[in-house]
């Protein structure tokens, strides 16, 4: 029988890769994607995040909201292949009261440091691949798709 931990990574990768697929995949080229996620270029061990808007005006909302604006603004489950999840790090965040506004069409960027988020994430990518499972809820006011969410692959690191 599989241990309790066992079950919740099971149940938070089939979240995520249900939220992943739902996205919708219309056949139009209407721009970029309304959240996009990938590791950084620049920044080793780093979730590079693009958040656009789709709203007919701008739309401004509390700036933790914004998938890097906070600890918990997304949710992240990194897990080997032996479906061991690797601990989270969950220091004290409390939400900032700013605002940020985001043009109708326009994107904006940011990172979250994985080595900060995950204990041990230098380590476990020394012995093996890391699957990262993402998801993220929008705020209502950038008319994009409520959750959104994704896997991406970390190669081992020797």
């Amino acid at each position: 029988m599989p241990s309790t931990n066992t079950k919740i990574v099971r149940y938070l990768i089939t979240v995520v890769m249900f939220l992943g697929c739902s996205v919708s995949c219309g056949g139009k080229d209407a721009g970029p994607p309304d959240i996009q996620a990938e590791l950084s270029s620049q920044k080793p061990l780093s979730l590079r995040l693009t958040l656009c808007s789709r709203a007919k005006t701008p739309a401004t909302f509390r700036k933790y909201r914004l998938p890097w604006g906070n600890r918990y603004s997304t949710i992240l489950v990194a897990v080997t292949p032996r479906a061991e999840y690797l601990e989270r790090n969950f220091p004290i965040d409390d939400p900032s009261p700013e605002t940020v506004t985001i043009e109708p069409n326009e994107c904006l960027s940011g990172e979250i440091n994985l080595q900060r988020v995950f204990v041990g994430l230098d380590t476990a990518l020394k012995k093996t691949d890391i699957q990262l499972f993402w998801a993220y809820e929008a705020p209502d006011e950038l008319r994009i798709a409520h959750w959104s969410g994704g896997w991406i692959p970390i190669a081992q690191q020797k």
